[in-house]
């Protein structure tokens, strides 16, 4: 299990993002594509604790509504190797991640909550999940991957859509 103590605030001030301006989001970008893409992002990602160019981005915009979740809400680990459609967990990389929040609903990890505007390291073995909003929100998520494990895709990085997931026992429209 990786430290989940490695939390380092970020250096700017996030809340001038605003995350309804944006654009949905990037997917698998190398950072000067991410920056030419949402250029707002650009001081928050200046932040960023390593080496930006070493890593692939993906940036996720969700406006939500209460009870929706913006990521997936079973406990589950990123990039986790498939045989025959079925994951493999013991396969697991090490591959060093990064995320950031820009607030509620935040992502939860086995020992505890990621703090929102804080920079936050896992790895593929670390379980979490997504939790629903309580509120009408935007929400601003940010993952770099180290690009040895997963290269930046070369081509239209621009995230065309972001997908949210509903607990269908209680969603009221």
């Amino acid at each position: 299990m990786t430290d989940l103590g490695r939390a380092i605030p970020a250096a700017t001030t996030t809340s001038e993002i605003d995350w309804s301006a944006q654009h949905c989001g990037v997917h698998q970008a190398h950072v000067s594509e991410l920056v030419r893409l949402m250029p707002d992002l650009a001081a928050l990602i200046a932040t960023f604790p390593g080496d930006a160019n070493r890593f692939t981005w993906d940036v996720k915009v969700h406006m939500l509504m209460p009870r929706m979740f913006p990521c997936i809400p079973n406990w589950h680990r990123d990039f986790i190797p498939r045989e025959s459609g079925v994951q493999r967990p013991e396969l697991a990389s090490d591959a060093e991640i990064w995320m950031w929040l820009s607030g509620p609903p935040l992502t939860e990890f086995r020992n505890g909550f990621v703090r929102a505007k804080q920079w936050f390291r896992f790895t593929p073995k670390d379980e979490h999940r997504g939790t629903p909003s309580g509120d009408f929100c935007w929400r601003g998520f940010i993952r770099a991957v180290d690009s040895e494990f997963m290269p930046p895709k070369i081509g239209d990085n621009l995230r065309r859509h972001s997908q949210v997931y509903l607990d269908s026992e209680n969603y009221m429209w």
